[in-house]
């Protein structure tokens, strides 16, 4: 069985639940310690409060022996001299005895040893902390949409006209003079950017960000491009929350392929971007065509250079200094954002 107790206990840890279920209480388990030392030097697994009573539970991945039984008695004597002692709180201990399988006859013999004998599959264990995962589930189905739209730029003339008023689509799109698709698409792409917001079916708006990002706007320069300090707050943006969004997500996407594949080769040629880039994002399947898998990459290839996270020449994908920055940032706070949601806990 390749799988280490101390990749169970931390799942137990973690998870007092997925113990109570295990051993059979409905109680609340309260985690009180883990890895107790104890007099002997030993360590015991997991100890928890139940209501009134402690439970003691030692963790096994393998089948019964008999030094387990031995081990978790002497455990369990050694915490009830500590209770003597005023060194532990006081309340009734019960003993659990964790593995893989158990005969009959050694069940009978942890009973009149006064330990309770579970038996349990790790993999069952290894899935209950899987079904877990629904709390980050949402960071992971996150795909890469395609609004249509080919530059973050064609959002400014929506944006400034917003900066004067909320309004409808239909407000919108007389103030700009553009389709009504058109305009629904760069709402679309707008409100993934956090740029713009609306309660319900209420009025669109500009979000804190949008008010931001349009204060930042460069006077000297048309609405045919992004300001240096509107990129940045775009950038910010994702650097604080990569899963904030589907775009905000494909953003991050295609540098982190930019950054990896230059380990490779750099510059990056266009060709390895497109089907890294695919795969990365969760689209193999929603972009089985080269066509759509190229459409794509140049979509959001064309979000991250104008947000100056890559360069582009010709055909070669090359990393800029700000690129660089923002991918390790990234990086760290995507990790952190994973344990947090996972709640693991600290060995």
């Amino acid at each position: 069985m390749s799988v280490r107790e101390s990749q169970i206990e931390e799942v137990l840890a973690t998870y007092p639940d997925i113990c109570a279920d295990l051993i059979g209480v409905t109680e609340e388990l309260v985690l009180i310690s883990r890895q107790k030392i104890l007099p002997s030097g030993d360590r015991l697994d997991l100890l928890f409060t139940h209501g009134s009573h402690l439970i003691l539970v030692e963790l096994k991945v393998g089948p019964f022996r008999q030094e387990f039984l031995d081990q978790t008695r002497n455990y369990l004597e050694q915490l009830q001299q500590l209770q003597v002692e005023e060194r532990l709180i006081s309340g009734e201990i019960t003993p659990y005895l964790l593995c893989s399988r158990f005969l009959p006859k050694q069940i009978d013999s942890c009973r009149q040893n006064g330990i309770n004998a579970i038996e349990y599959d790790p993999s069952q264990v290894l899935e209950m902390f899987f079904s877990r995962f629904h709390q980050i589930s949402a960071f992971f189905s996150l795909q890469p949409p395609d609004h249509g739209v080919w530059s973050l730029h064609l959002l400014n003339p929506i944006l400034y006209s917003l900066a004067i008023r909320e309004g409808t689509l239909g407000d919108v799109q007389r103030d700009v003079g553009l389709a009504q698709s058109t305009v629904g698409s760069y709402l679309r792409l707008a409100e993934e950017l956090k740029l713009v917001c609306r309660e319900e079916r209420g009025p669109f708006r500009l979000s804190e960000v949008g008010v931001d990002y349009v204060n930042n706007q460069d006077p000297n320069r048309g609405s045919d491009s992004l300001s240096e300090s509107q990129a940045s707050v775009l950038r910010d943006l994702i650097v604080q929350d990569p899963f904030a969004s589907r775009v905000i997500l494909g953003i991050y996407t295609i540098v982190e392929v930019v950054f990896n594949l230059a380990r490779n080769t750099h510059p990056v040629p266009e060709q390895m971007v497109i089907s890294h880039f695919r795969d990365a994002s969760g689209k193999a399947y929603t972009w089985p065509s080269p066509k759509a898998a190229s459409h794509g990459a140049h979509m959001y290839s064309n979000y991250a250079t104008e947000l100056g996270l890559i360069g582009k020449i010709g055909r070669q994908f090359y990393l800029t200094p700000e690129g660089i920055r923002f991918i390790l940032l990234l990086q760290l706070h995507k990790s952190i954002k994973i344990v947090d949601a996972l709640g693991l806990a600290q060995s």
